[in-house]
C-alpha cells in the first residue's frame, strides 16, 4: 500500500468511525423513546431496521480499522 492510499483508508476509517457513531446515537434515540407497555410492531420494526444498519455500519468500521491496523503491523511505503 503506498502512502496515498493509506491516507484514503485513514481518512474512510474517519468517516465510518463518525457514521458508526451516527447510526448507534440514533439506536440509543429510539429505544429511549420505548414505553414501559410492549412495542407496537411498527416500532419493533423500526427498532430491528436500526439495529441493521448500526451493525452494518460498525462491522464497516471494523473493517477498514482491521486494514489500517495491517498497514501499520507491516509498513505501507512501498520504496522501502
Amino acid at each position: 500500500m503506498d502512502p496515498q492510499r493509506f491516507k484514503e483508508l485513514h481518512a474512510r476509517c474517519w468517516e465510518a468511525l463518525r457514521h458508526y457513531v451516527r447510526e448507534a446515537e440514533r439506536t440509543c434515540e429510539l429505544l429511549g423513546q420505548c414505553l414501559p407497555e410492549p412495542s407496537s410492531v411498527q416500532v419493533r420494526s423500526e427498532l430491528m431496521d436500526q439495529r441493521v444498519r448500526e451493525n452494518n455500519a460498525h462491522g464497516s468500521y471494523l473493517e477498514i480499522r482491521r486494514q489500517l491496523f495491517e498497514a501499520a503491523r507491516i509498513g505501507y511505503d512501498a520504496s522501502h
